[in-house]
């Protein structure tokens, strides 16, 4: 059976993904999409937390292009299908996976960091 590298740098089988895998490189594509179509950028900085904070509260308030609702909701069902979300992290070459529980501190850290006075 060949396998590829996904874009988090596991191994995705390629004659027969999971539904799990199928899952997140769907939710993957559409973050990257809506970061082309918005800001003409393949991976906004803060793209992860701009969209996650439009899944949650159904609102997406930036960039040149209109996120559908449908689309948000779309988004909203793979995360809890795949359990995770997508983010940036420079040292691992792009794009990394994590987990719901994992995804949901680094959202309160980055919180923490944004309501701090310079």
């Amino acid at each position: 059976m060949e396998c590829v590298r996904s874009a988090d740098n596991s191994l995705m089988s390629y004659e027969q993904p999971t539904y799990e895998e199928l899952a997140r490189e769907t939710l993957l594509r559409m973050m990257r999409d809506i970061s082309e179509d918005c800001w003409c950028a393949g991976w906004l900085s803060g793209l992860e937390f701009t969209l996650w904070n439009a899944v949650t509260t159904g609102k997406m308030e930036s960039g040149w292009g209109v996120v559908e609702d449908r689309d948000l909701l779309r988004m909203k069902y793979l995360h809890e299908l795949t359990g995770g979300w997508w983010m940036w992290t420079d040292g691992d070459g792009g794009q990394r996976f994590v987990t719901t529980e994992e995804w949901l501190r680094i959202v309160s850290e980055h919180a923490a960091t944004q309501e701090k006075p310079e």
